[in-house]
């Protein structure tokens, strides 16, 4: 009972545990404590891990957290995200992240670490911007692609590298001197105890996205499904020419007949109304023969025995033909007579 319990309310006992942290390190610094953890972190990582090489990885990985970097990634959201909501969601919740880190700051009005920070920073210390902003914005990517890419592969190596990237950004904040360990756990807390109440106020938000992908896949589905019977067209269309060629002689004659027009129309040189004339009276007699070949087989299945109409229709479909390659010929002729006297 209590194992179903917890894993029905998960998320909010996670959301208990990180205010539960932010407020007990809030009551230490109220009282201008510097923690034990502070000085811990502080022996760990300024005294013994700084090296020049490392100064430099770190003020990258920093910037990366930054209102600059930031903003560029939602604009690029904005700009390249065909779905909007999503777009909205990301703008919103680094707008609402930063305000709320801007008002805690303010109201804790906690001093930054003096004598050893690498870089100029400016205001309140606790809880750090960079992290908590940072955990707002990236943990809310993690969750987006954890909603909506099927790769379980993406999922994973996505997730990890965001992962390390907010705990870097964090450890940089320590490193670079202009932040205590405690400013950065405190962010961490509140920014994820933050990120699941806006994710769960969002959740019919994503339903409404997951709705229209679903849409939009079954409309992808039909397509495909559409594109598969329009290929299987074409391939009907050429086994039945194939299956013509092996069984009418007619149509062997013809694409003879044609194959010679070809050369001769290269040998003579003829015009390009010429050709255009020639081409389209392949197409019209090989057609019709195809036609008179379907007509012939249709009328053999439904009239199995011999019939006077069943005669009639074929001989109907082949004087068709016959036309249509008397009237080939004598255009033939006009056309490459005068080329050859």
């Amino acid at each position: 009972m209590l194992k179903d319990a917890i894993k029905k309310n998960y998320k909010w006992i996670i959301v208990f545990l990180c205010v539960v942290i932010f407020l007990l390190l809030l009551e230490d610094i109220f009282e201008n404590e510097i923690l034990d953890l502070d000085v811990a972190a502080y022996r760990m990582i300024v005294l013994n891990l700084r090296t020049d090489s490392l100064t430099g990885i770190m003020k990258v990985i920093t910037s990366l957290g930054g209102a600059y970097v930031l903003i560029a990634l939602t604009l690029g959201a904005l700009l390249v995200l065909k779905n909007r909501k999503i777009s909205i969601m990301i703008t919103l919740n680094l707008v609402i992240s930063t305000v709320l880190n801007f008002l805690l700051k303010y109201v804790i009005e906690r001093p930054r670490p003096e004598g050893y920070g690498l870089i100029i920073e400016s205001g309140y210390s606790f809880p750090s911007g960079h992290s908590m902003v940072s955990m707002a914005f990236y943990g809310l990517i993690i969750y987006l692609i954890w909603k909506l890419v099927e790769r379980k592969n993406v999922k994973y190596i996505c997730s990890t590298l965001l992962g390390l990237l907010i705990l870097l950004i964090g450890f940089s904040r320590i490193y670079l001197g202009v932040h205590y360990a405690s400013d950065v756990i405190g962010g961490f807390a509140i920014s994820i105890a933050y990120l699941i109440v806006f994710t769960s106020i969002a959740k019919t938000y994503l339903k409404e996205i997951d709705g229209e992908r679903n849409i939009m896949k079954k409309k992808k589905i039909k397509l495909l499904r559409k594109q598969k019977k329009l290929t299987n067209s074409f391939k009907y269309a050429f086994e039945g020419i194939a299956s013509s060629l092996k069984t009418e002689q007619n149509l062997k004659i013809h694409f003879a007949i044609m194959i010679v027009v070809i050369i001769a129309g290269i040998i003579c040189r003829i015009s390009a109304f010429e050709w255009i004339a020639c081409v389209i009276l392949f197409g019209l007699v090989i057609s019709f023969e195809l036609i008179n070949t379907a007509i012939e087989t249709t009328v053999d299945l439904a009239m199995p025995d011999k019939h006077p109409k069943a005669k009639l229709a074929k001989d109907i479909s082949a004087g068709a033909v016959l036309i249509l390659a008397i009237t080939a010929i004598i255009v033939g002729l006009i056309i490459f007579i005068p080329k050859i006297f």
